[in-house]
């Protein structure tokens, strides 16, 4: 089933969704991890709020209002690439991400699961510098 280059015209990846159920947190927390712009202010009654990345390189992050998250893993999460892992992931749970209880790692794992303040699972990802 491969697909040509050509033929998938404009289709790019934009914007990548995350379930929220306290928005302005949630903003909090995704901002400070990737250094994105927030909303100055997320009304009690708005769906959905944008953070965008301020070189304008990486797709935007949409938080969309939920009722609760799913406690089983996300079928959609992001992948947070880095050398510098260990100390990210240090970073992270500053910010108020936590790890799952008893996550089952392969052998020779280069991620690290974490779930951000609204439950929402995340990987950290280890990779060469080069």
């Amino acid at each position: 089933m491969g697909i040509r280059p050509d033929e998938t015209g404009d289709l790019r990846l934009a914007t990548v969704c995350v379930n929220a159920t306290d928005m302005d947190r949630a903003a909090d927390f995704w901002s400070a991890t990737l250094g994105y712009r927030r909303p100055d202010r997320i009304g009690a009654e708005d769906q959905f709020a944008e953070l965008e990345d301020p070189a304008g390189v990486g797709p935007s992050v949409l938080l969309q209002r939920a009722d609760g998250i799913p406690a089983v893993p996300s079928p959609v999460h992001l992948d947070l690439y880095t050398a510098n892992r260990d100390a990210h992931i240090e970073r992270l749970l500053q910010l108020g991400a936590t790890r799952p209880e008893r996550w089952p790692y392969p052998p020779e794992h280069a991620f690290v699961v974490l779930r951000d303040t609204e439950g929402n699972e995340f990987c950290v990802v280890a990779v060469s510098s080069d």
